[in-house]
């Protein structure tokens, strides 16, 4: 999914992504060596991108388990598990398309920035203020889900699945998607370059563009 935004003198091309899909590595490849940008902008925070270069399988420690709580640790064990289990099954590293973009930038001598939320203030904020009703939903779809999804079905219908998950999980998704969307596009705003290409999870792609194209006083 490649997406155009002109703001002012800025060229935004956004790569929307799934991040275990092995067409998302061959499609950002292609388009960093064809828009050749000035700058590559990844959805990483700086440990998560050192985490995807030199500890793939990482693990929440008991010392971040015990700072989070462990009557939440479910949660977080859960989201390290779902990971590792698409990634497995579509034979794809989570986030390898990531580490694609991020080594043909340098390949190219093209900077990269790094454009997201750091993922302790996202998952804190995520533990401490997530309600009962939706960690007991979170519980229930992953003990009995009510259906299942193939990487090209998640890929191909994105939109419809981050519609899903506003529904059925309003708050996670206000701190998970939508905070971070604004955070990403304000990032982006920053970066005074004439074309600048992010490589962002394709559910993020709408609201970025939409808090790219608002003004702020």
């Amino acid at each position: 999914m490649k997406e155009f935004l002109k703001v002012g003198d800025t060229t935004y091309i956004l790569i929307g992504t799934a991040h275990v899909y092995e067409n998302s590595v061959i499609e950002v490849r292609e388009a960093i060596r064809s828009e050749t940008p000035d700058v590559v902008a990844l959805e990483l925070d700086a440990a998560r991108f050192e985490a995807l270069l030199h500890s793939e399988d990482r693990r929440p420690t008991i010392k971040e388990m015990k700072d989070f709580g462990f009557k939440n640790a479910f949660l977080l064990l859960f989201m390290s598990y779902l990971q590792k289990k698409i990634s497995s099954d579509a034979g794809i590293m989570a986030g390898r398309e990531m580490i694609e973009a991020a080594t043909e930038a340098k390949s190219l001598g093209i900077p990269i920035a790094l454009i997201d939320r750091d993922l302790g203030v996202t998952i804190q904020k995520l533990l401490e203020n997530v309600g009962l009703k939706e960690k007991l939903m979170i519980l229930k779809d992953a003990i009995f889900p009510e259906k299942g999804y193939t990487i090209d079905y998640i890929y191909e219908n994105s939109m419809e699945l981050i519609d899903e998950i506003r529904e059925r999980y309003p708050f996670i998704y206000e701190v998970l998607v939508d905070e971070r969307d604004r955070f990403m596009a304000e990032n982006l705003k920053r970066i005074q370059r004439e074309k600048v290409l992010a490589v962002v999870g394709a559910g993020h792609v709408p609201g970025i563009k939409r808090y790219l194209g608002e003004s702020y006083v």
